[in-house]
């Protein structure tokens, strides 16, 4: 896997989790048939909505090793 494989999949994981959903939900839609491209909808949808709740974003527990 190339280096910016490799940082796009990360950022889309903090991300991911910044809006509410843990790694193991993102790989299961992804599993179920889920395209990336709308993985990143669903991401954005959150953080939209997050914001209209005014509630700050977590602070993500993923990092890479």
């Amino acid at each position: 896997m190339r280096a910016s494989q490799v940082v796009a999949i990360s950022k889309l994981a903090v991300a991911g989790e910044e809006a509410g959903f843990t790694l193991e939900q993102m790989i299961e839609l992804l599993d179920s048939g889920l395209s990336v491209a709308t993985l990143l909808e669903l991401i954005a949808w959150r953080f939209e909505a997050m914001q209209g709740t005014s509630r700050p974003l977590a602070a993500s527990s993923w990092r890479m090793v």
